[in-house]
């Protein structure tokens, strides 16, 4: 069911993917969540990949886009904690670094910026 809703670019086959699967299909709400972050419905996203972390963790990019979406609203706290989860995940992740020196800046915390760029 997620294939189709990939190819036809239909959200409503990801959730009947979700409800089919019992709440268990971690892709189909990874992809609600990728669906909902285009379409500028970051709360939704945020709802969605909460859902699919719940199954699974291991998701890097998953956290990253979750962190994004927490930038949009400005919820610093929400995106530190996703950011957090990805470099956990992969301390390589620059991009994720990088975001997390932006929520300290946001924050006024600039030594904790300033120790994420080294």
């Amino acid at each position: 069911m997620c294939l189709v809703g990939e190819m036809k670019r239909d959200h409503t086959w990801f959730e009947r993917a979700w409800e089919v699967s019992n709440h268990r299909c971690s892709k189909a709400m990874r992809m609600l969540g990728r669906y909902y972050f285009f379409e500028n419905k970051y709360e939704t996203s945020i709802e969605c990949y909460d859902k699919a972390l719940s199954i699974n963790k291991l998701y890097p990019d998953i956290w990253f886009t979750k962190g994004c979406a927490h930038l949009h609203i400005k919820d610093y706290q929400g995106a530190l904690f996703s950011f957090g989860n990805v470099v956990s995940i992969d301390s390589r992740k620059f991009e994720a670094w990088a975001n997390i020196a932006n929520c300290y800046i946001s924050l006024n915390k600039h030594f904790e910026a300033v120790a994420c760029c080294e």
